[in-house]
């Protein structure tokens, strides 16, 4: 029995590099006006991406990054340094310019714990994250209260409600079982070769599927509640090659929760030699994906 194994890079910054996911997001905020925004707080900001996507919106705007992952904020620094930017680190709220640009910061925290000053930004984004958040009514509330007024809020999310497309659960359930597979023969191999194996202990991480999954609908009840005024809704099919699934199975943040219990490192090992089996045995070419684009204006 042989097991192959291929380099795992579980930061999150191969996925979002591809195209695929550039341009659904691209499509998120082309969704809104944003040339007149001055000030840009993006939530759960990962390497950059999106933080990218507005600032093109409106060049001249300043930009605030948080993200609970150092390894994250620091991509996100060297992301936009490596543009010609002035890059802080933490949560400074600045009007300076470098260089004719706006200086940004980046900042390592919560989104459960945000330390900026009742309406300071013009546009709040979590793009790709909300659904990992505990408790989703605190931040709305939170960001409520960050935006100024007429403000807007924009969030996406491929786990809501409708985010599986019709006939692609067995592609992601086949998924899940070849991982477990990769996990179960590369202990055999290490029990023949007398070594520790891989152990699955509960409780150290995320447990898999705990957040529920909110339609449509229920988000917007959610906004409101806070005055938040929804003004688009909008869900979008994205379809991802085998190189962006295998790049979506290597990202640790995902692989904890997915096989919550197992060292993330050995998870996203399994989820990133799982992707291609689990498409070929559905004979899919391509996995795909409902996004759910949400914008709403502070009233």
């Amino acid at each position: 029995m042989t097991i192959k194994l291929m380099p795992v890079n579980t930061t999150y910054e191969p996925f979002s590099l591809e195209p695929e996911y550039v341009a659904a997001n691209q499509g998120f905020v082309d969704h809104v006006e944003l040339s007149q925004v001055r000030h840009f707080l993006d939530l759960a900001c990962g390497t950059g991406t999106v933080s990218e996507l507005l600032l093109e919106k409106s060049p001249a705007a300043h930009l605030n990054g948080v993200d609970y992952d150092p390894v994250q904020v620091e991509l996100s620094a060297e992301r936009f340094r490596k543009l010609g930017y002035e890059v802080r680190v933490g949560f400074d709220v600045t009007e300076d310019y470098s260089t004719g640009k706006p200086v940004l910061a980046f900042g390592e925290g919560s989104c459960a714990d945000l330390p900026f000053e009742p309406a300071t930004f013009d546009c709040i984004t979590i793009a790709n994250a909300i659904h990992i958040i505990e408790d989703k009514k605190k931040l709305l509330a939170d960001i409520s209260q960050l935006l100024k007024p007429g403000g807007v809020f924009g969030f996406n999310s491929t786990f809501y409600s409708g985010s599986i497309p019709e006939g692609a659960d067995r592609l992601y359930m086949d998924w899940l079982i070849f991982a477990t597979e990769h996990i179960t023969n590369k202990n055999k191999l290490l029990e023949a070769e007398g070594k520790p194996t891989i152990r699955r202990v509960r409780g150290t991480t995320r447990r898999a599927f705990t957040n529920r999954w909110y339609s449509p609908q229920e988000w917007t009840e959610f906004l409101a509640e806070v005055g938040l005024k929804v003004t688009s809704i909008n869900e979008r099919l994205v379809e991802l090659s085998e190189r962006s699934f295998t790049y979506v199975g290597a990202y640790g943040g995902l692989a904890e929760v997915l096989l919550s219990g197992y060292p993330v490192d050995e998870a996203s090992e399994a989820l990133q030699a799982a992707a291609g089996p689990a498409m070929r045995a559905s004979n899919a070419t391509v996995a795909p994906r409902n996004y759910l684009e949400i914008w709403a204006t502070k009233s």
